[in-house]
C-alpha cells in the first residue's frame, strides 16, 4: 500500500511539474516572457553543496558550472515530488482533499518558499525586491504555483476515482 502512494506522489509530482513547464513556455509564447532558468538553480545548488554558500549575489554573473542545467532539471523535478508528498500529507490530514480547489489554495500558499526562500537564496531578495520588476516576479510566481497546485489537486483526484 506504501508503495502505491509513492507511485501515486512520484507521477503526480512529475505530472504537475511536466504542466508547469509545459504552461511557462506557451506563457512566453504569448507574452515574451521566459520560463525559468533552471540552469541558475543548477548553479546555485552545485555551490550550495560544494561551498555551502545557501546566499548567492550576482549569481548570473559568476560562471558556468558542469552539469548546473542536469542538475537545475533535477532540482525543480525533485522540489515537484516534494511539494506532491506534502499534498498527500495534508490530505492524509484530512485537511486538503483532492480537486482544483484544494489545489488552487495550496499552490497559492506555496508561493512563500519561492517568495521568501528560493528568490532571496539566488540574490533576487525577498519577495523579489532586488529585480528591476518585483511585483511582476511575485505575480509571475504566484501564477506558476496556482498553476502547479491546481495540477497536483486534480493529479491526486485522478487517483481518486
Amino acid at each position: 500500500m506504501a508503495e502505491m502512494f509513492g507511485l501515486q506522489i512520484l507521477l503526480v509530482g512529475i505530472g504537475a511539474c511536466v504542466v508547469f513547464d509545459v504552461w511557462q513556455r506557451l506563457f512566453h509564447r504569448f507574452t515574451a516572457i521566459p520560463p525559468s532558468n533552471w540552469a541558475i538553480v543548477g548553479r546555485w545548488a552545485i555551490g550550495l553543496l560544494t561551498g555551502g554558500q545557501l546566499i548567492v549575489r550576482d549569481l548570473e554573473l559568476q560562471p558556468n558550472r558542469r552539469n548546473e542545467l542536469g542538475v537545475g532539471w533535477f532540482v525543480h523535478y525533485t522540489i515537484a515530488v516534494a511539494y506532491a508528498t506534502i499534498f498527500m500529507l495534508l490530505m492524509k490530514a484530512n485537511i486538503l482533499t483532492a480537486g482544483f480547489a484544494d489545489g488552487l489554495l495550496f499552490g497559492a500558499v506555496s508561493v512563500v518558499v519561492p517568495w521568501l526562500f528560493f528568490l532571496p537564496c539566488l540574490g533576487k531578495g525577498i519577495m523579489g525586491r532586488l529585480t528591476p520588476n518585483p511585483l511582476l516576479v511575485c505575480a509571475l510566481a504566484l501564477m506558476m504555483h496556482s498553476v502547479f497546485g491546481v495540477a497536483i489537486g486534480l493529479g491526486f483526484w485522478l487517483f481518486s476515482g
